[in-house]
């Protein structure tokens, strides 16, 4: 190893492997080059998952920290024909980790030289095969003014709009979601309360999601639609026929001069599900007032579990006990009929359906309201009724016919229709009516048999 030499660039050698990254330093003086300093480390953690462009981008930016008094006393020359590097060096629109790589090269006087000979690079490569056995981890400082210059590199990274337009009877809706570079989402759901035809309100739902990013200080955009007329007019790819849609366009145009790049694409409507239930939801909402807040909650287990705390000291206790335990007195012919799901016991009927086994005091209820909606109905029996809701216990047949016939409603419409009928016939009929009808309201018999028998006066 040699001390530089003022006033020489130094030149740097890198190389990476899949499980360590190095470099050399050396500085030419007489035609020869002469190493200044080596530097070699395993890769580690996260690191370990790199790809090979980032793991040599890795070696440069970790030497430029272990050796920042050599990269800020002389000119740095990287013997490179890696592109990555070179693109690393000249590209400033750069996110994320990379971003702060290119932060802290940004005070070095660096520069890349395509190699002519192979000269120190077998050494860098070599000495890459044995690697220090240190964990040292890069750090994240970044040089003066650093955060302000990655604020203004992502802020070049495009935004993505995706949008949809739902119209229906009387009014639409349209759906919005803003997606930011860091993979964050911004749902808007707008309800269109005025008549409009499906394309006028996918233009809406466009111009809707414009105002909302350019509110935000968003500069570069991406849009995608499942639109194709509104995506290939806006593009100019369509001509605009109807009248109706040329303000929209307008407004488009317009909207878009506030951004400093701009592209929109069409996609299919199964990769734009999100912005069209958006818009579904905008159009089938009713509210009164300029805003609705609608809450959505997440569940992590079926609404069917829910315990209620019913007690279980009744004829199911010993039942609902064997089926789970195997333990009890019972018959397997008695416990065919059972079955146990999500801890409640269900009767399963000659037909296969599923009745839920209810206590006696909700058996009660269930009996009174059933019996009252239906009295006087007895066109189907009340045991079937209660069958088909969903309801068993042992004695449902005895208890819906003791109520049935203890119901004086129930009891009379059971009765022989000869008892409830009228004996008419029997009846006497004053021959004398059919004159006060025509004296009164003029009316006279329709069939001439019921006239004459109503005007000849009985012995």
């Amino acid at each position: 190893m040699v001390a530089p030499v003022a006033g020489k660039p130094l030149i740097l050698y890198l190389t990476s492997t899949p499980r360590s990254i190095g470099a050399l330093l050396v500085q030419e003086v007489d035609g020869t080059e002469r190493p200044v300093y080596y530097i070699s480390r395993k890769v580690h953690g996260a690191e370990e998952r790199y790809t090979a462009i980032e793991r040599h981008c890795l070696a440069l930016v970790f030497t430029a920290q272990k050796l920042r008094h050599y990269f800020l006393s002389f000119p740095i020359q990287i013997i490179t024909k890696c592109d990555p590097v070179r693109f690393l060096l000249s590209r400033p629109a750069l996110t994320g980790r990379v971003a702060r790589w290119l932060l802290t090269l940004a005070e070095f006087d660096i520069s890349c030289v395509t190699p002519k000979a192979i000269k120190c690079q077998a050494l860098a490569d070599l000495l890459a095969q044995f690697p220090s056995g240190q964990c040292e981890p890069l750090e994240d400082c970044l040089p003066e003014d650093g955060f302000e210059a990655l604020a203004a590199s992502t802020d070049k990274q495009p935004w993505m709009l995706s949008f949809d337009g739902a119209a229906g009877s009387g009014s639409g809706g349209a759906g919005i979601v803003l997606q930011t570079e860091e993979g964050d989402r911004v749902h808007l759901a707008y309800k269109l309360n005025f008549p409009c035809s499906n394309n006028e309100a996918e233009y809406e739902a466009l111009i809707l999601g414009l105002i909302a990013t350019k509110e935000r200080g968003v500069k570069h955009l991406r849009i995608a639609g499942d639109s194709k007329l509104v995506v290939l007019q806006t593009e100019g790819i369509y001509a605009l026929k109807e009248p109706t849609l040329a303000p929209y366009r307008t407004t488009v145009q317009k909207l878009m001069k506030f951004f400093q790049s701009v592209s929109i694409i069409h996609k299919p409507r199964s990769e734009n599900r999100f912005p069209d239930a958006l818009a579904t939801l905008g159009a089938k909402t009713e509210f009164e007032e300029d805003r609705a807040c609608i809450e959505i909650v997440k569940m992590f287990e079926p609404s069917a579990v829910e315990d209620f705390a019913e007690p279980t000291e009744d004829w199911r206790g010993s039942i609902k006990i064997q089926l789970v335990t195997s333990v009890g007195h019972l018959s397997t012919a008695e416990l065919s009929c059972f079955i146990v799901l999500c801890g409640e016991l269900y009767y399963r009927g000659p037909q296969g359906w599923l009745a839920r086994c209810i206590g006696t005091k909700e058996a009660e209820e269930v009996l009174d309201r059933i019996h009252i909606d239906n009295c006087a109905d007895n066109e189907i029996a009340l045991y079937r009724r209660i069958q088909r809701q969903g309801y068993y216990w042992p004695t449902m047949k005895k208890d819906a016919d003791l109520i049935t016939k203890n119901c004086t409603w129930c009891s009379l419409y059971m009765a022989k229709p000869e008892c409830l009928m009228a004996n008419i016939d029997n009846q006497e009929v004053d021959w004398r009516q059919v004159y006060i009808d025509y004296l009164r309201e003029g009316a006279l018999p329709i069939e001439r048999t019921e006239s004459a028998s109503e005007l000849s006066p009985s012995n």
